[in-house]
């Protein structure tokens, strides 16, 4: 009479099949976030332009009004966005500017001598690429959600899974981080049998990270596809300056601002254990200075503050003591998972423990091919193993294809392989990322120059960001316009204004304010549901002497394709 088989018997069966239906798939996802890891640390060692060599051991860091005055006289068209100083000192400094073409333009200023060793268009890079094809398979993200991202995040079930059940399986694992065996001399099925036992236990930490801020990536899918969010104590963003902060000039006179350096000793005298590592320089006139840096109390997180930069009062600081425990947990997630929130030595112990990861995802393959299914047709008999003879046996013959059907013979030993086919994603979408990312698509004012205008003494050209109908969000329709001023104008225009009808009052009641650089704004205007084809659009600009002026478009002429879905929607 056969005995039941053991549960630690079923505890391994179990093991053994959780990773198999997606073992491609998770063995590609586990190697391109290795490479991930160290992408930005691949690039230093590449380029030299992102290194930042001291020209003597003694040498001093200059300050960011030194580094924005490099970048003013050898670049006096540029209009600097933001200021990226990377934890490792090893890297120059990243300075974004934008251009009267409004291409975006990175360059990698020598933080030791303010010299811009190379500069590149914002678009397509190495670093940002494997982390696309790691995190989403390429696969772009439509209302906030990617299939991509669900297919990578699921793989955290079946990575916990077998991590809990490799526990059960190999009893007194423990002893393997004191005895560690690596037997080369016994044979292929030998060899990869302990390169799997051994990679698995010196990973347990890292495995338990991995799956746990995966199946956190997956949640915040699905709250995101869900429109819920979570509580938070964070600020409405972008935070914007009331009118009464933002000073005028007298016409033809500018409005002084603070320095940079004036920002990161307020950013000290706020959190006085806080470097100031990314300076944002703001969005539009009523924008203030965002300062952040690493907080020191828990390195997974930043601190920040947002400052007016024309007082320099602090209208926000968010520090780690404001926020909740759900949010420091949440926040927390995507820095632990990719493990560049202290140095490079957090970066190269994550680099091997991912090695480690992607070679016991191999070697349980192979182990799986020449085991699991022979001991599951051992289990569904009934069978009691003793030592590896019932794993060793043949198939029973009912599990066994037919000799001459080679349709069953293909399918038995492809079908846990399909996973594979997963890889077709970013094959497939490599072609439209790469469109994407190339830098003359981040350029222009969008996919349709509606035509340009008069508004006062000023001439503006308006676009279209999208030829599409209005996206419906939170009950409400929306569509993004874009504009420029002539170049003459910049020194002279401090905020432009759109919306749907003619406003009713003071500039408060203008609509949506522009943001982004002078040379190229964007506006998300609320469209009414019962929006008539025939409506306009009133463009108002504000001078920095307080003068207003305002323009009617009609809303076919800055875009066809909401004057058609309003007519639609009218009849």
């Amino acid at each position: 009479m056969n005995r039941a088989p053991s549960s630690a018997r079923w505890w391994f069966l179990a093991h053994s099949w959780l990773a198999l239906p997606v073992w491609a798939f998770l063995f590609f996802v586990c190697l391109t976030g290795s490479i991930a890891t160290v992408s930005q640390e691949i690039v230093w060692l590449a380029d030299p332009a992102v290194r930042a060599n001291p020209p003597a051991a003694d040498a001093e860091m200059l300050g960011y009004d030194a580094i924005l005055a490099v970048i003013a006289r050898e670049h006096p068209e540029a209009v600097v966005r933001r200021i990226s100083r990377p934890v490792k000192s090893m890297f120059a400094w990243t300075v974004q500017a934008e251009y009267p073409d409004t291409s975006l333009v990175n360059h990698y200023v020598n933080p030791y001598t303010g010299h811009i060793q190379g500069s590149e268009p914002e678009g397509f890079s190495f670093r940002q690429f494997i982390r696309a094809l790691h995190g989403w398979l390429l696969v772009p993200f439509k209302e906030g959600v990617s299939p991509g991202w669900y297919a990578v995040s699921l793989l955290s079930l079946p990575l916990l899974g077998s991590l809990v059940t490799g526990l059960v399986v190999y009893k007194r694992f423990w002893r393997g981080f004191f005895r560690p065996r690596l037997r080369i001399d016994r044979g292929s099925r030998v060899f990869w049998g302990d390169l799997h036992r051994l990679a698995g236990i010196w990973s347990i930490p890292f495995i338990l990270i991995m799956a746990v801020t995966g199946l956190w990536f997956l949640i915040q899918g699905v709250l995101r596809h869900a429109d819920i969010e979570l509580p938070s104590t964070s600020p409405a963003l972008p935070l914007i300056l009331s009118r009464d902060d933002v000073p005028q000039a007298q016409p033809g006179g500018q409005v002084a601002r603070i320095g940079l350096d004036r920002a990161a000793q307020i950013m000290r005298d706020t959190f006085p254990d806080v470097d100031a590592s990314f300076f944002s320089l703001g969005e539009s006139a009523f924008s203030p200075i965002r300062v952040v840096g690493q907080a020191a109390s828990w390195p997974l997180l930043t601190e920040s503050v947002w400052i007016n930069p024309y007082s320099g009062r602090v209208e926000f600081a968010r520090s780690i003591a404001n926020r909740s425990g759900l949010e420091i947990f949440t926040q927390s997630m995507r820095p632990l998972h990719a493990g560049d929130f202290v140095g490079l030595g957090l970066k190269l112990v994550y680099f091997v423990c991912g090695v480690l990861l992607t070679a016991m995802v191999g070697s349980g393959l192979l182990i799986w091919t020449k085991r699991t299914a022979k001991a599951t047709a051992a289990a569904l008999k009934g069978r009691q193993r003793e030592g590896d003879e019932s794993i060793d046996a043949p198939l029973p013959a009912s599990l066994a294809p037919p000799e001459g059907n080679a349709p069953a013979r293909w399918w038995k030993r492809w079908r846990f392989h399909l996973s594979a086919l997963l890889l077709i994603l970013p094959v497939a979408w490599l072609p439209h990322y790469l469109a994407q990312e190339k830098p003359a698509a981040k350029t222009g004012l969008g996919q349709r120059v509606a035509a340009e205008f008069e508004v006062g003494p000023w001439s503006v050209t308006l676009g279209e960001w999208r030829v599409e109908p209005p996206k419906h969000h939170d009950d409400e329709y929306d569509k993004v316009f874009t504009l420029a001023v002539c170049q003459a104008c910049i020194p002279q225009v401090k905020a432009a204004y759109l919306r749907v009808g003619r406003p009713r009052g003071d500039v408060r009641t203008s609509g949506e304010l522009f943001s982004g650089s002078p040379y190229r704004r964007f506006a998300n205007v609320q469209i009414p549901a019962d929006v008539r084809p025939d409506a306009d659009l009133w463009l108002t600009l504000e001078g920095w002497d307080g003068t207003r002026h305002r323009a009617a478009i009609p809303l076919v002429l800055a875009s066809p394709a909401t004057a058609q879905w309003a007519d639609e929607r009218s009849r």
